[in-house]
């Protein structure tokens, strides 16, 4: 039960990041008239999100080396997998809204 609970509430805190990450970027877009600089803010977030993709793809192909060339018996849901994707995937949101709010400070 307790492990579920953690699962919803790094799930709420992720949309939670989501929605967040969508409306700074419709403020940022108004407030900055889309201009050159926060053009260059959203290419380099967006930048650092492709790459935390990589790593991602990168980790997921290194489970699967080692899955099919060792000898293991590791068996997961389809349910527990799914909500791991998931979770990865809105937390790619959350990687972009932390890079975002960082360059726009720094640039």
């Amino acid at each position: 039960m307790s492990y579920q609970f953690v699962l919803l509430a790094v799930a709420v805190v992720l949309g939670i990041c989501f929605i967040f990450l969508q409306c700074f970027k419709a403020i940022k877009v108004t407030k900055y008239k889309n201009d050159e600089r926060w053009q260059l803010v959203q290419n380099k977030a967006s930048h650092v999100a492709m790459h935390y993709n990589s790593v991602l793809g990168f980790l997921i192909c290194i489970g699967f080396a080692i899955t099919s060339f060792v000898d293991t018996q590791f068996t997961i849901s389809l349910n527990l997998a799914l909500q791991y994707l998931l979770l990865a995937f809105f937390l790619r949101d959350t990687i972009e809204l932390i890079a975002l709010l960082h360059f726009d400070k720094v640039l």
